[in-house]
């Protein structure tokens, strides 16, 4: 079987030096091969895996460099926290052992192969329900958890519209303090999200009489 190239991009050289002694020594086993790249070498459309560091990861992670999961060795909060990453987090401390690295790219790699299965696909986008995510080649959108609530209700509902007071018992359950203005509230900031962030224009759109309903066509 070939083997799947993981790729490691560094920003500290001291660590650089000891992780390719590290992998030099113990690259031998399973289908997985850790691989140094340098930034310009990463691929820039989706990938599944990157190894990283905390200093690159502060200096060049962007929307542009997209992963489904992104391994961080010494990884603080200020990397947590970055608004320009869209890729799962996993903390890396060292010393690293290349054997328990293996397991857990190995388990990563696993689960994001089951959330491929259930993405859907549609003329133009692919959505990805585990991820919250809206994309396609070029255009990327990740959804909060209460917007990707909203969106799933609205898939859910197929192809036809589904009421205010029906979207308000999906997304916030049976919670009396809820009312229509938050509803519409939401439904607002997500259309301009979606106009901005995917270029689409009503996406998401209202008749009185029957409720939203989800225009699944220009996806």
């Amino acid at each position: 079987m070939e083997k799947r190239i993981i790729p490691i991009t560094l920003g500290n050289d001291k660590l650089r030096l000891i992780i390719s002694e590290i992998i030099e020594s113990n690259n031998i086993f399973g289908n997985l091969e850790f691989q140094l790249t340098n930034k310009n070498d990463l691929n820039k459309n989706n990938e599944s895996i990157l190894i990283t560091d905390n200093e690159f990861a502060l200096k060049e992670l962007s929307h542009e460099i997209k992963f489904d999961t992104i391994f961080i060795i010494n990884c603080n909060n200020d990397a947590l926290e970055m608004g320009n990453i869209n890729s799962d987090i996993v903390r890396l401390n060292i010393p690293l052992q290349i054997r328990d690295l293996y397991q857990r790219v190995s388990n990563s790699l696993d689960q994001i192969n089951s959330q491929i299965a259930r993405k859907l696909n549609f003329n133009r986008f692919t959505y990805d329900p585990s991820m919250r995510t809206l994309s396609n080649g070029n255009l990327y959108l990740r959804f909060t958890e209460k917007e990707a609530q909203i969106f799933n209700s609205l898939l859910e509902a197929s192809n036809t519209h589904i009421s205010k007071r029906n979207l308000l018992k999906k997304v916030w359950s049976y919670n009396d303090d809820i009312d229509t203005h938050t509803l519409e509230t939401h439904i607002y900031s997500l259309r301009k999200k979606i106009e901005k962030k995917l270029l689409i224009k009503d996406l998401i759109v209202f008749d009185e009489n029957k409720g939203y309903f989800l225009n699944k066509k220009i996806l």
